[in-house]
């Protein structure tokens, strides 16, 4: 397998993502009230992109590795709760990014596709939940492989042989997977 150095991949998202951006832009950008923004909505989706390659446990840390070692790539850089206000705004135009790119590599005409599931475990069992924030749409669930009990989400991803991620569904922990798996592939034949 061929590594890939960080700026030649940031420079390879970002020309992809701007592209993207300036097709799809009269048909999914919607003007915003106020200033102009500094900060491009391709930089953003960019760098949401980003982070699902480098290994941070969470926003902050990767926002603070770009500003110590890349700011002269995003001189007008947000803090933390501006890039994630910004984010949660693009987060459809995010999806719609994605699944362009499965269209693109044709990863939507697979007949033979692999789904698994993931535990996300948010709290453990212990205590009363009902005063969790995640109470009424997260689920308590006994997971027989990791002999864990936890309480949370279970991740249903479908994908081609070759590990293209086609669809995916957050559910409650104590979904049934044929149900999830379900929902996903009501996802995969409207494509």
């Amino acid at each position: 397998m061929t590594s890939i150095d960080l700026p030649s991949l940031m420079t390879t998202i970002f020309v992809l993502v701007d592209n993207w951006y300036r097709q799809q832009s009269t048909v999914l950008v919607y003007p915003r009230p106020g200033a102009h923004v500094q900060f491009s909505d391709s930089e953003v989706l960019t760098l949401a992109l980003l982070m699902d390659y480098l290994p941070f446990p969470g926003e902050t840390q990767f926002l603070g590795f770009i500003r110590a070692n890349y700011l002269p790539w995003f001189p007008q850089l947000l803090d933390q709760s501006q890039f994630n206000r910004r984010l949660r705004q693009l987060d459809g135009m995010l999806e719609s990014l994605r699944r362009s790119w499965v269209v693109a590599l044709g990863a939507d005409q697979k007949t033979h596709l692999l789904v698994d599931t993931k535990p996300i475990p948010v709290l453990g069992l212990k205590g009363d939940k009902t005063r969790s924030d995640f109470s009424g749409n997260a689920a308590p669930a006994c997971g027989a492989a990791r002999q864990m009990d936890d309480f949370g989400y279970k991740l249903t991803l479908l994908s081609t042989w070759s590990g293209i991620p086609i669809a995916y569904d957050l559910v409650p922990a104590n979904t049934d997977e044929r149900f999830a798996i379900e929902s996903l592939l009501d996802v995969v034949r409207g494509c």
